[in-house]
């Protein structure tokens, strides 16, 4: 969450000096965290050493496709964005063409890393359903993907030695993300609801997350919500997001 003193994390986590001290040290070590002294201070006596992330030197990269934008982002320890990009996504465009842009994003992002710092990981959210075994796009019928292994594209178009990409349901991943550090941080029942051009769900209870059968718990665009409403692009009828999705709205406002 940020640079924090000693004295505050000591108070936070209810460990005592030293421990506090002692964990520091060894994360300073690791190159995960750097401590110096805070500016001046009212308090009498030694200021509390500040400790903080080292957001530049340990870094991610966050990618998401959605049905009209494409997404990239290096993201340092702590959450801090270091770099972004992002363009326009036609609709129809199909795997290959998504991820070419994608690939070029972290490419030109990886110019700028510093030659200390270190690569952790790598996430990909997609306006679909996502299985979660092995990060296959089962089924994007607002994108129109059917079976696509989106992360083994990007891993390909990218080469080098980035590794595989974590691939996960963007409103899924949404919820994940609200838990650990926005709006429903120390939360532990949380229903997260992604609109688009579809409708999506993430659900995080008792602080886990709910990924039912093959990561599609929170599916929540295809419940049929009115068996006799507008054919869905998934083969039933009367979908959640077939009654107030984009189209719906358009329709319902009277526009093409």
């Amino acid at each position: 969450h940020g640079a924090t003193s000693r004295a505050e994390l000591t108070t936070r986590l209810g460990l005592n000096r030293s421990t506090i001290g002692a964990l520091t040290a060894e994360l300073t070590t690791a190159g995960l965290v750097n401590e110096k002294t805070p500016g001046e201070t009212r308090r009498a006596g030694r200021p509390s050493l500040v400790v903080q992330p080292e957001s530049a030197r340990v870094y991610a990269y966050a990618i998401s496709i959605e049905v009209d934008r494409l997404r990239a982002a290096r993201v340092g320890l702590g959450g801090r964005i270091l770099d972004r990009r992002e363009s326009s996504r036609p609709r129809g465009m199909q795997v290959l063409d998504a991820v070419q842009p994608l690939a070029c994003f972290i490419n030109e992002m990886r110019e700028a890393v510093p030659s200390d710092a270190r690569y952790v990981g790598g996430g990909l959210a997609v306006a679909g359903m996502v299985r979660r075994d092995d990060g296959v796009v089962r089924l994007a019928p607002t994108i129109g993907w059917v079976d696509e292994p989106v992360g083994a594209a990007l891993s390909a178009e990218i080469g080098g030695d980035l590794g595989p990409f974590t691939v996960g349901n963007v409103a899924d991943v949404s919820a994940l993300v609200e838990h650990s550090r926005g709006a429903a941080a120390g939360c532990d029942n949380v229903i997260y609801l992604y609109g688009d051009v579809g409708v999506g769900g993430g659900i995080i209870a008792g602080g886990r997350r709910i990924t039912g059968h093959g990561g599609y718990g929170g599916e929540v665009g295809h419940m049929v919500v009115n068996p006799g409403g507008r054919p869905c692009s998934c083969g039933s009828r009367g979908c959640w997001e077939t009654e107030i999705g984009e189209q719906a709205l358009l329709e319902l406002a009277g526009r093409s």
